[in-house]
């Protein structure tokens, strides 16, 4: 059973890829070199384009939003000031019920723009009348510190991927749409082929 059907599977193929795009540029000059075959070699080279199209496509996108955000990052950086802020108040979770690790506490600070007052992020049990740096816009208003390079690496990271997998999904559909439709062609061929051999082979003539 397995002799059968190894016996109709496809031979495999060990054309390189040079030979491959020989075959589709319609330069293999070899006789036994069919239609058919020159089609194959003109959805392997395809595929091998589209390979590439994606990784160039999906690290041009990773590197714009590298840019983009390291363009934010910088700009929050110099218009991000850091004083010291005075609690006036303890510590307290952000949200208790849902086990949050993250404290905040009341505190006031001065400024340029004058005094300010409002909810810092703070260490773990840190008590009233405790001295923080704090970051404050050219408002005056608490901010965050500008995200880090890693973080700024791994959103890049995180889009190269994405690309690279929604590209993918397509070129994958495309390949096997491509090739099921050569497989219907290459089994109409040899029908056709096969019906006017039959009759001499057999010796029905």
């Amino acid at each position: 059973m397995f002799a059968a059907a190894a016996t109709h599977r496809r031979p495999a193929s060990h054309t390189s890829l040079r030979g491959h795009l020989r075959r589709a540029a319609g330069r293999d000059h070899n006789p036994l070199c069919r239609p058919l075959d020159r089609a194959y070699s003109r959805l392997v080279t395809g595929v091998a384009l589209m390979v590439l199209v994606t990784l160039v496509l999906a690290a041009v996108a990773a590197l714009l939003v590298y840019r983009s955000e390291a363009h934010d990052a910088a700009h929050a950086a110099r218009h991000r000031h850091v004083v010291t802020a005075v609690t006036t108040g303890p510590a307290q979770s952000d949200d208790p019920r849902a086990g949050s690790t993250r404290e905040h506490a009341p505190a006031r600070w001065t400024y340029p723009v004058g005094p300010g007052a409002g909810s810092i992020p703070v260490p773990d049990g840190t008590t009233t009348g405790a001295a923080l740096p704090v970051g404050l816009n050219d408002a005056g208003q608490p901010v965050g510190a500008p995200r880090s390079n890693g973080l700024l690496v791994s959103d890049a990271v995180l889009v190269g991927v994405g690309a690279v997998t929604a590209l993918g999904f397509g070129t994958e559909g495309w390949i096997a749409l491509r090739r099921r439709r050569l497989d219907r062609r290459a089994e109409a061929d040899w029908e056709s082929a096969w019906e006017q051999v039959e009759p001499g082979w057999s010796g029905r003539r």
